[in-house]
């Protein structure tokens, strides 16, 4: 009887214990990402939006055209966005029609219109785009002229830290301006611009 008295205490020992336990909300303790894991995050390639690519590309393009009588003075804001050789090649240019813009009173400025085929490569890093615009040339604060442009870029991509706020770097950028520029806009293609 006493071996019954035991076992019927411990049962509603149990059961009760049971009882409070399953009133209880369970309590989830969250573990901290694996060395694995947070190095796959820090260094792993990020995801390529579209948005992100076009917000990049219209802050970024329209500084490597920007010219009026003072000079290019937005070309600047460009180092550190675009390759030094498509940084260069967008000086020499400009620098170039720098005497006619002066005379003239010209200004030049890059629309861009549309951004199509993105396309990204992640285990190069790498992604391209089609851009489409207009280059605006007023002449002496008077008469405009619209001139088609298009472009494929190639872009790296950078994971965004303190040290670099960008997603992006502009490596390379094939360019056509005029009548013959539209006529690119089913010859183009980005894959092989993803192509090292």
């Amino acid at each position: 009887m006493l071996i019954l008295g035991v076992l019927l205490a411990g049962c509603v020992a149990v059961w009760t214990l049971a009882f409070n336990l399953g009133r209880k909300p369970p309590v989830v303790v969250r573990a901290g990402p694996s060395l694995k894991e947070a190095a796959v995050e820090f260094y792993g390639v990020p995801e390529v939006s579209y948005d992100a690519v076009a917000f990049f590309l219209h802050g970024c393009l329209p500084l490597l055209y920007s010219i009026d009588d003072s000079g290019h003075p937005l070309l600047p804001l460009a180092q550190g966005l675009v390759a030094p050789e498509v940084y260069s090649e967008a000086e020499r240019r400009l620098n170039a029609s720098g005497p006619d813009v002066q005379a003239n009173r010209m200004t030049q400025g890059l629309a861009l219109t549309g951004i199509t085929d993105v396309v990204a490569d992640a285990p190069s890093g790498r992604a391209a785009a089609y851009v489409r615009g207009y280059l605006t040339v007023t002449v002496r604060h008077a008469e405009a002229q619209f001139f088609p442009w298009r472009a494929q870029v190639l872009l790296a991509i950078n994971p965004v830290s303190r040290l670099n706020p960008y997603p992006f770097y502009v490596l390379r950028c094939e360019e056509r301006t005029g009548p013959d520029a539209p006529a690119w806009d089913s010859a183009h293609d980005n894959h092989r611009f993803l192509v090292p």
